[in-house]
């Protein structure tokens, strides 16, 4: 057990994964450990104790040690949690799913495949409302209607993104897709926005990220969840929101920041056409009222979305209008969240600060961290300002690294939120901002952080430290391989 193997933890070249294998030498499976391994006369270890083992070790330190075994089978279970957050870009599944045989695209272009329609997609709008009925009448929060929850929300999900898929403004084209799929991961590292203009590659990205949609509706869904833990006036304000068949004295609003194909329309039209049918909610003194309207708004840097926002909306409609019938949706316009929120290009944006309810920024802040460092996240500093009391914030992210730069604009501008907290491991950072009877009052206080939140914070900013060291050492995401390629510049009739 002395013998040593030298890891260079500091390499900012390691694999995506952050995980490093790593020889060492250990005692043969039929004998017990008693001690420091004997040495021969040489001193070196008995030829019975060469045995080599594999040890996979989490990389989270950046210096040069030498393990023992047993130190590092303990450094790879007490840092499993942090490896969650040190992953950078996407895992190998996630490439295969977006872009390898088990994608959408890829399943839909293959002819006579048993793949191309699954059995389990409901296309008929009275087959999805009969089974939100029969679902939702259990008890909120017990396991059944959880299970329940998840069984209809994928089976809305998977038919409306079928409907979208054969209603497209433009057909999807995989190769562009592919290439768009890699460039977001660039994004992701460097902090420069990729570009969308192409269309093809739009509708791709709509169909094979339709995975986001359920972001939103499960965070809905999830507040009758006991087994998460939410920000205490966060929780109330959503749980008042109609969008759980709440009854509510006014209209209310959903503004989606660079919201793309339309995303969190869906997610909101999900969770309330599942809401509306839970009874059991009179029980625990809640109203239920399906006369109420509510109306998302969706905003984004590239202007071409606009036509896939209007299909994404029918699609929606068209299976779920019996469920939803006063959810609407349009297409907002131009908007920058890296300039000011007053500046001409935001202007769609700035006419909605009094009436909105919820915002909702989701996988966009990534892609522009670098000009929204530069701006001094202006952007965000007028909206937190000027947006109403009491109005909900939820932002979304692959890498939390960027929640703890805007933490800190809660203590620096007039900001003036209420409570902070992380969902989904870091992965969702939801605001609310003070009340009107706290604002009244005119005094600042800190926003409230759960000591449990307070530690995932910290562990952001070391994840942000780590990504820096990593990025300023050269490091560079490599371009996918295509099959073929390398045979077909070989051939001679290349």
């Amino acid at each position: 057990m002395e013998a040593y193997s030298q890891l260079d933890l500091g390499n900012p070249c390691l694999p995506r994964s952050s995980i490093v294998v790593l020889q060492c030498k250990a005692m043969p499976k039929n004998k017990k450990f008693r001690g420091p391994a004997r040495t021969n006369k040489a001193g070196g270890l008995n030829p019975a104790q060469q045995k080599k083992e594999t040890l996979l070790v989490v990389a989270n330190n950046c210096m040069t040690m030498a393990v023992k075994p047993l130190l590092a089978l303990s450094l790879a279970l007490t840092t499993l949690q942090l490896h969650v957050f040190i992953t950078d870009g996407f895992s190998a599944s996630t490439v295969q799913k977006r872009s390898g045989r088990n994608s959408f695209l890829q399943k839909q272009q293959q002819p006579h495949s048993y793949k191309r329609t699954p059995k389990h997609i409901i296309l008929s709008p009275d087959e999805l409302h009969n089974l939100a009925i029969s679902l939702s009448e259990r008890r909120p929060g017990s396991k059944s209607f959880n299970r329940g929850w998840i069984q209809y929300r994928t089976a809305a999900l998977d038919s409306i993104r079928y409907h979208l898929y054969t209603n497209l403004p433009h057909p999807a084209d995989k190769a562009n897709f592919e290439q768009l799929f890699f460039n977001l991961g660039v994004a992701s590292d460097r902090g420069e926005m990729p570009s969308f203009e192409d269309a093809g590659a739009r509708s791709g990205y709509a169909v094979e990220f339709f995975c986001r949609a359920k972001n939103l509706a499960d965070l809905f869904a999830d507040t009758f969840n006991s087994h998460y833990e939410f920000p205490e006036y966060w929780l109330e304000g959503l749980r008042s929101s109609p969008i759980l068949g709440n009854k509510d004295s006014g209209d209310y609003s959903i503004v989606s920041l660079g919201g793309g194909p339309g995303f969190d329309y869906v997610s909101a039209a999900v969770a309330t056409s599942f809401c509306s049918y839970v009874e059991s909610l009179r029980d625990q003194g809640v109203e239920t009222d399906n006369g109420l309207k509510l109306h998302a708004t969706i905003l984004d840097y590239e202007e071409g979305w606009g036509d896939l926002v209007q299909a994404m909306v029918n699609s929606t409609q068209a299976l779920l209008d019996r469920s939803t019938p006063t959810l609407s949706c349009d297409w907002g316009g131009k908007c920058d969240i890296t300039q000011s929120i007053f500046h001409p290009s935001n202007a769609a944006c700035a006419l909605l600060l009094d009436s909105t309810n919820l915002w909702v920024c989701q996988y966009c802040v990534a892609e522009n961290a670098q000009k929204l460092q530069e701006s001094d996240f202006i952007f965000f500093r007028e909206l937190f300002e000027h947006a109403q009391s009491g109005t909900l914030f939820v932002l979304s992210e692959v890498h939390p690294r960027l929640w703890p730069e805007f933490y800190k604009l809660f203590h620096d501008g007039n900001c003036d939120m209420e409570e902070v907290g992380f969902n989904k491991r870091g992965r969702q950072m939801l605001l609310r901002k003070s009340s009107s009877i706290t604002s009244s009052q005119g005094t600042k206080t800190s926003p409230t952080l759960s000591e449990k939140d307070q530690q995932l914070l910290e562990q952001f900013i070391e994840l942000g430290k780590y990504h820096e060291r990593k990025i300023e050492a050269g490091w560079q995401r490599q371009e996918p391989k295509i099959r073929g390629a390398k045979d077909a510049e070989t051939s001679p009739d290349a």
